[in-house]
């Protein structure tokens, strides 16, 4: 049985080092996965899925979080920029998109 908790996962895209934060506690609505550059937290990339959504990818995963980095900065967010924040509610289209579902769980 998995446990639903909150995990940092630091994963390194484009020779430049992130945190991924997921917390999947189960009093929270909604599973956010916050990017944010290791050096600041001041600038972030928010993704929040449904609990529906962690039946078919495991979000834990360090090729996921890869590629959910890799997504936010193609989509435009600076990570470099201090106060950069970007807010992205339906991370659900994200898993077909990506491919998330084909990866291993």
């Amino acid at each position: 049985m998995k446990l639903f908790t909150k995990e940092v996962k630091k994963i390194v895209v484009n020779n430049y080092q992130f945190l991924c934060v997921i917390d999947q506690r189960p009093e929270n609505e909604f599973i956010s996965f916050k990017i944010s550059p290791s050096e600041t937290k001041t600038s972030y990339f928010l993704i929040r899925f449904t609990w529906k959504s962690n039946w078919v990818t495991n979000l834990c995963q360090p090729i996921v979080c890869a590629k959910l980095i890799k997504h936010a900065i193609n989509i435009g967010w600076n990570y470099t920029t201090k106060h950069s924040v970007v807010n992205l509610q339906d991370g659900d289209s994200l898993i077909a998109q990506l491919g998330l579902d084909k990866l291993n769980h």
